[in-house]
């Protein structure tokens, strides 16, 4: 059976010194070269996904090159709240998903490893802490969308839910799907947000990332990446989320 490793991180767009975050996020990708990488909050205007592409297959002499794939929200904050998947690995198809509410949206790829095809989803809720429901809805609207596709590939679901452990947007997806890093650790990580590199929102940390995958993977392992700060600077982080990937079979 193939393996792949699939990867997720909010990168915070331009904010807080994207000038000087921009090095590390390229170093830890390169370290962690996963298949493919589901980014939120990309900003399209800053043409972000495509610096770090560049940069990235820059440092790469081997091949496949990462290859980005972009979609915008449907509104105001078009250029802050885009997401891109990044892959290096064959992509068959690839379509977006308005979620209808709070201009949030969701992508999903058809990803191939070795010739077996898999399902991959990028997508970032709605963010307030009182908006449970809304992402519940949301999360319903993804599920229905990908229950339309008859073929019963296999399924990975992954961005910024921004939904503690405890909240029931969680709850939803793991009545369906498995947790990749709770599967091997037996728990959530105590966190994914907020690094010292958000300096306003002042909600309790927490996890907020997930990768969850349906029931024809087997994890083979889950850790967190792009924890790590700067060495000249301990508060400078990739970004004010920290990011999870997961290693796969199926």
């Amino acid at each position: 059976m193939p393996d792949t490793t699939v990867a997720t991180l909010n990168l915070f767009n331009r904010d807080a010194e994207w000038e000087r975050r921009f090095p590390l996020v390229v170093e830890q990708l390169l370290e962690l070269r996963p298949d493919a990488i589901g980014f939120q909050e990309i900003d399209l205007m800053l043409d972000q996904g495509m610096w770090i592409a560049r940069r990235v297959n820059g440092g790469m002499p081997e091949r496949p090159h990462y290859r980005m794939r972009h979609a915008a929200s449907p509104g105001r904050m078009a250029s802050l709240h885009g997401i891109g998947t990044a892959t290096r690995i064959e992509c068959l198809e690839h379509e977006i998903l308005d979620l209808m509410t709070h201009d949030r949206i969701a992508q999903r790829l058809v990803l191939s490893v070795e010739g077996s095809a898999f399902v991959f989803v990028n997508t970032h809720l709605h963010h307030p802490p009182e908006a449970k429901d809304d992402r519940v809805r949301q999360l319903e609207r993804i599920v229905d969308w990908l229950d339309r596709d008859d073929r019963g590939l296999p399924t990975v679901v992954l961005g910024d839910f921004n939904s503690y452990v405890e909240e029931p947007a969680v709850a939803f997806m793991k009545s369906r799907f498995r947790s990749a890093y709770e599967t091997v650790h037996g728990k959530e990580p105590d966190w994914t947000w907020t690094t010292p590199v958000n300096k306003w929102d002042n909600s309790p940390n927490g996890t907020l990332d997930y990768i969850y995958v349906s029931p024809h993977f087997e994890v083979l392992d889950s850790q967190l990446a792009f924890n790590q700060p700067s060495p000249d600077d301990a508060d400078l982080y990739p970004s004010d989320h920290i990011g999870v990937w997961a290693k796969l079979s199926y």
